[in-house]
């Protein structure tokens, strides 16, 4: 597939990793709205943005195996945690302690201004004030991997948190040999996604269904198929998530990874009561960090039950049937 054909269609699938604008080699790529914009006259047609999509390669992720050496429920003991996370705090709590330990000299996360809430941003957190500043999730379009660019001329170990798509980005870039971006990421945590949604799908959606503007919620959570807004006036509206299906991106449909396969860590609220989060250990960097975290305290944790693991494996097939059902052009 040439560059130009690859990119227009990446107008209709982007799933705005930001991937392709890190790794350009002549800068030809650069942040849009909703997804990357491309100067024509500086593309050599190099063919390297086509080899790193996710979207593009997103049935490579399936000769990748998903491994998962532990499976735990988990939750923070750390109160400032506690009071901004959005279930567990345990992404928050493993970074905080990945810095603290000198693992990682920085993280690559998502965070939101306050006067813009749910519009997501990205940033390279060094202080454990803007990893805290990140907690929570975010339900939209997120091109944090744009600042590998920048942070691998700045740090030598890195974290990545990220969705399905960034996680196998990452993957790929690795793959195909690009390991000056690759080999500082010194951790990864991949967030359990089902839908992700632009900006302006999100604020369509609480203004056509639900009747309130952006400007007046606090948090989104989806728990149990709702869609649940949390408002400034102190009370919340759901609907089901079903409702929102069109507005959902459309590289999310042939999507076939709910659990982050790639990741050494992958933490989701799907499992886990309220309050808890589940944690997925796949590689021994993340059971090393696991181990820690829980031998002095930062997090506590119980064994994943039964019931908590057929829930996630029910959605997680309910997703790859994703990728058999979509044409991948």
């Amino acid at each position: 597939m040439s560059v130009e054909s690859a990119i227009d269609l990446l107008e209709r699938r982007c799933c705005y990793c930001g991937a392709c604008i890190a790794i350009c080699p002549v800068s030809a790529l650069d942040l849009g709205e909703e997804g990357p914009v491309l100067n024509r006259e500086k593309c050599t047609n190099c063919g390297l943005c086509t080899k790193i999509c996710p979207t593009l390669n997103v049935a490579e992720a399936l000769k990748a195996e998903s491994i998962v050496l532990e499976s735990y429920t988990a939750r923070s003991t750390k109160s400032d945690v506690l009071e901004v996370c959005q279930d567990g705090g345990v992404v928050t709590s493993l970074l905080l302690t990945a810095l603290e330990r000198k693992m990682i000299d920085a993280a690559i996360v998502t965070t939101s201004k306050p006067s813009e809430p749910l519009k997501p941003i990205p940033v390279i957190a060094e202080d454990s004030e803007t990893i805290i500043k990140s907690a929570g999730s975010k339900y939209s379009l997120s091109p944090l991997l744009h600042l590998l660019r920048r942070a691998i001329s700045t740090y030598r170990r890195l974290a990545v948190v990220g969705l399905p798509c960034h996680i196998r980005a990452l993957w790929l870039m690795k793959s195909t040999g690009l390991r000056k971006y690759t080999d500082p990421v010194k951790l990864t945590i991949g967030l359990f996604c089902m839908n992700n949604y632009p900006y302006s799908g999100i604020v369509n959606a609480l203004r056509t269904h639900i009747g309130v503007e952006p400007d007046d919620v606090t948090r989104i959570d989806i728990k149990r198929g709702m869609f649940i807004v949390r408002l400034k006036q102190g009370y919340e509206k759901s609907i089901k998530v079903s409702v929102l299906k069109k507005y959902a991106t459309y590289s999310c449909r042939s999507c076939p990874d709910l659990t982050s396969w790639m990741a050494d860590l992958s933490v989701g609220s799907i499992g886990s009561e309220d309050g808890w989060s589940t944690v997925l250990v796949r590689t021994n960097v993340g059971r090393e960090l696991i181990k820690y975290a829980i031998d002095t305290g930062i997090i506590v944790v119980k064994k994943l039950d039964k019931e908590g693991l057929e829930v996630i494996n029910k959605l997680s097939e309910r997703k790859k049937r994703r990728l058999r059902i979509t044409s991948p052009h």
